[in-house]
């Protein structure tokens, strides 16, 4: 493939490598994330979403019985207090 002429022959051989990477870069791009490198990398990732979003649910969870909780507390005291209050006006 040499032309003779250093200069072009140095500019086909930067352009074959530019294709050359160009032409990976598009596989890597059009790849799915199951097929890249045997799908052990989108595995460590669904497992750590997975561990993600039961820790969320857990605290939600968590935080709506500690709102309840308040919630039910401040209905005890009123209930308390109404007691009290019907109980004195008897």
């Amino acid at each position: 493939m040499s032309s003779g002429n250093w200069v072009i022959d140095n500019l086909n051989n930067a352009l074959q490598t530019w294709n050359d990477k160009m032409s990976e870069i598009w596989l890597l791009v059009t790849q799915s994330p199951t097929e890249f490198k045997g799908g052990g990398i989108w595995n460590v990732i669904v497992n750590i979403h997975g561990a993600l979003q039961a820790t969320g649910l857990a605290l939600l969870v968590l935080f709506f019985v500690i709102g309840v909780v308040k919630t039910c507390g401040s209905f005890a005291e009123v209930k308390i207090h109404y007691r009290t209050y019907t109980e004195s006006t008897c």
